[in-house]
């Protein structure tokens, strides 16, 4: 990890929407966000007020991901 990785990780937390949020790190899109929707608004909402546990909780597939996703645009 370099202050690159930090400063998209940064920015994307503050720039990101619910769901972008959760396709980005959750995997989830489309009719699926409506079956999911307040699991992700809880997380959205941890992510956004304790960003530490909400990132630490995170399966290695979902960090994954999110890293991916996160620095993709590089």
């Amino acid at each position: 990890m370099n202050k690159q990785d930090i400063d998209n990780l940064i920015r994307w937390s503050f720039d990101v929407e619910l769901k972008r949020f959760s396709e980005e790190a959750y995997g989830v899109t489309g009719t699926a966000f409506d079956e999911y929707d307040d699991y992700l608004r809880g997380k959205f909402i941890q992510m956004q007020s304790n960003f530490i546990m909400w990132i630490a909780s995170l399966d290695s597939k979902n960090r994954e991901r999110l890293a991916n996703n996160i620095t993709k645009g590089e």
